[in-house]
Parts: structure tokens; sequence; C-alpha cells
């Protein structure tokens, strides 16, 4: 198994998480268990214990006898207990035990219970019998007269713990292997879509952008991941799409002016001419390399519409003078053809964006207006607020357009009917669109035929 695979450490942290839990929960109840039972049975041993040393207390010199008759007394409650009594001098005063019996904590308990004014317990064996022995020092007066150990049997206990270990032992590695089945069969269902999410996605290349990952409705990050993943491929395709748009554009663009450079050129230096007529010639050519220059700008204003572009929008500019110096460029365009510019703006109008970018979308806008307006016509060209956008508006009383050419005005190359002899790419009002909704503004134009066309451009302030 690949230990770097997902599946591997969902198993692994899983199989890890529940084994410790399952061992902390053993553990604790196992060792709740031995202190429980062992706290019954000191509870025995202190109460005897508590007892003998009062008998010794009052009893005076007959030790042995007082302990055998106490032993009497007591066996028939608790059999197997064990009483002894140490003097001062560590010395056994009286024992339930025979003097050979090995039993080698009589030092320690006695050092113990010596220094300790509590009850030391400790488990020992004698005669590989289990015993629990509690040591507890006599003083009369806080004078120091010797120790009292008695003992109960706890082979019961030991058996039952041993019993109750194994027990857990088995439950425990009974418990953790299934688990650890179970954990598998999960980790390999959980991540079951993700493979098939993957093995989609090998199917998918830049020729199938359009393909999409099925959405299961789970609600889960499984879903939230094929919905992202589609967004994507969403967003993919529109780059390719706006990358092969843009070489079409550059093809489109470029190919008639220098095609017709080209020509020119060639016609020009296929024989001797005169003076005259290379100025001509070379004049022509200005025009025509005048003609590519527009072309290649329009055609950088596309790719920067066509990118991610969010700085901008920080940006801020006083609307009211870029428009003021619109008016006076617009009077200058239309002096040819002998068109009134009229307008009002509004003062202080501040907005957010690239001023360059949005002074090239209302001078297209503009530009057409004054193209498409008959000599001695009118423009009318204005700048307001209203809510939280500023608002700038370019009506003319030309020749209108057709309501069937309207959903069409904007698209890139466009031109309506009836403007052939109007020079102009069919750039302009694409380039402006595509300018505004990048400040996420809008364009909206309006047209009655034989009264004119309006349009407004709404730009957030």
């Amino acid at each position: 198994m690949n230990t770097k695979s997902i599946r591997f450490r969902i198993l692994f942290w899983c199989s890890l998480s529940l084994f410790l839990a399952t061992a902390l929960i053993f553990s604790s109840f196992y060792l709740v268990t031995n202190k429980i039972l062992f706290q019954q049975v000191d509870k025995e041993l202190i109460t005897h214990a508590n007892n003998i040393t009062q008998i010794v207390m009052n009893g005076g010199n007959d030790m042995r006898g007082l302990v055998s008759q106490r032993l009497t007394s007591e066996s028939r409650d608790i059999p197997g207990m064990v009483v002894t009594i140490l003097d001062q001098n560590e010395s056994i005063v009286a024992s339930s035990l025979s003097i050979d019996t090995p039993f080698v904590s009589y030092r320690y308990l006695f050092k113990e219970s010596q220094n300790n004014s509590s009850p030391i317990y400790i488990n020992q064996n004698i005669n590989n019998f289990p015993m629990r022995f509690v040591a507890k020092a006599i003083r009369s007066k806080g004078i120091f007269l010797g120790v009292v150990l008695v003992a109960h049997p706890i082979d019961a206990i030991q058996k039952s713990l041993n019993i109750l270990l194994v027990t857990l032992g088995t439950v425990f590695v009974l418990l953790i292997i299934p688990t650890i089945l179970a954990v598998h069969i999960l980790a390999t269902k959980i991540l079951q879509p993700i493979l098939k999410i993957s093995d989609k996605m090998e199917e998918i290349s830049s020729e199938h952008l359009d393909k999409k990952i099925i959405n299961p409705n789970s609600g889960d990050e499984i879903e939230k991941l094929v919905v992202s993943f589609n967004k994507l491929l969403d967003r993919l395709q529109e780059a390719f799409v706006r990358e092969r748009q843009f070489i079409g554009d550059v093809a489109h663009e470029l190919k008639t002016p220098v095609a017709t450079l080209r020509s020119g050129v060639e016609l020009t230096l296929s024989k001797e001419r005169t003076k005259e007529e290379y100025k001509k010639a070379l004049s022509e050519t200005i025009f025509d390399v005048n003609r590519l220059s527009g072309s290649l700008k329009n055609i950088l204003d596309l790719a920067w519409v066509g990118t991610e572009n969010v700085g901008f929008l920080k940006n801020k500019f006083n609307l009211s003078e870029t428009m003021n110096e619109l008016k006076e460029i617009a009077i200058k365009l239309a002096t040819q053809k002998h068109i009134t510019i009229r307008g009002k703006v509004d003062t202080n109008i501040s907005v957010k964006g690239s001023k360059d970018k949005i002074t090239r979308a209302i001078l297209n806008v503009i530009d057409n207006a004054i193209k498409y307006t008959p000599e001695g016509g009118l423009v009318f060209i204005s700048l307001h607020k209203k809510s939280k956008n500023a608002i700038v508006e370019i009506r003319d009383n030309g020749a209108g357009i057709p309501k069937k050419e309207l959903p069409h005005i904007f698209e890139r190359f466009y031109r309506g009917s009836g403007v052939s002899k109007t020079l102009g790419s069919g750039l302009g009002l694409a380039i402006a669109q595509n300018i505004i909704k990048a400040h996420q503004g809008d364009i909206k134009i309006s047209s009655i035929i034989g009264k004119g066309t309006s349009v407004k451009i709404f730009i957030k302030s």
C-alpha cells in the first residue's frame, strides 16, 4: 500500500485514534476496578489493625495470648488472615505465622510505619500465596511502641483481575481488527467519488473543456470540489475562447491594412516615378500606417479587457474634468461636419477605475455619434450622478439604428446596414462595452429611426 496515499493516512490515523482511545478506556476501567477492589480490602484491613492496636495498648504484656485470642475470633470471618506485632526494636512480639515462614518485608514495613503516621499498604506473597498487608504504627501519647501488621488473602481478587485483564485484551483485539477493516472499507467508499473525478479529469483536455463532471448533489465537500472544478473549466474555456478570438481579431484587423500597405509600396517601386508621384505614394502609405496604428491600438484594448484587471478599481479620478476635456475634443472632431456639441456636465463627480481606459470608452461612443450624425446635426453630451452611479449620456439626432440591429451593436466587427460609406472597424462600441463592464459598470443604447440614438454609460462613483 502506498503510505503517502490519502486512503493509507485515513486508515492509519483512524486506527491509531481508535487504538489509543480504546486502550485508554480499557486501561482506565481496569485501574478503576483494581482500585475499588483493593479499597474494600484496605478498609477491612485497617479496621482489624485498629482493633488489634487498641487491644495491644490495653492488654499489657500478654501479647501472644491476645493475638491468638483475636485470631480465633477474626478467622471465623476472614480465613487466612495474618497478624504480626513488632515492638519498637523491630522484634516480633507475636505472630500468627511460624518463625521460619519467609517474609522479607518486615524491615521495610517497620521503617515506613515508624516514619509515617498513615498506614502503609503492600502486596506480598507468603509461601507463594498472594496477601495484602497493612502496617500501622502503635503510638501511645506520642511514644512509638511498635508496629502491627495485618494481612488478608487476595488470591480471589488477583484471579478476578487477571480474568478481567485477559477479557479486556481479547475484546480489544476483537474490536480493533474489524474496526481496521471497516475503516479501510469506509476510506475506499469515501475516496471512490474522488477517484471517479480524477478519471474524468484525465479525459478533459483543452479541446474538450465543454465537458463537465456530473454534480453528485451530496451536499458535502466532494460536491464543493466538483462545483469548483466545473467553474475552473468554465474560466479556462472562456480564456481559450478569448485567446482564439484575440488571434482572430488580430488577423482580421491587420490583414487588410498590411495587404494595402504592401501592394501600395510594391506598386510604387514597380517603376521609376516623378517626385510628385512618390510624395503621393508616401502620403497614401502614411494613411495606411495610421490606420494600422489605430488597429493595433484597438487590438491592445481588446487584449486589456480580456484579462483579469482588478487593481485599477482602487484608483479614483475626477470624471467631471475628463468629460469637459472630451467635450473639447468632440468640438474639434465635429468642426469639419459643422456638428453642434452641447451638454451639461455636473461638477465634482469622481469614479473608480482607470482614467485612460474609461476616457477611451467614452471617446469611442462620442466618435461614433459624430460619425453617424449628418452635417449640421447636434450631439448632446452630459454627465450627472444618480444614487451611486455616474451617468454619462451621449445623444445625437442622426438616422438612428434599426430595432433588429440593436442586439448586435456591441458585437466585434459588426457594422450596421447603411454605414458602408463611413470608415470604421466595428470595434469601437465593443471595446467601450468591455471597458465599462470591466469597471463593473453598464452601457445601454436606445435608438429611434429618423430621430437619433442615445447611449448611456453607468459607472460606479
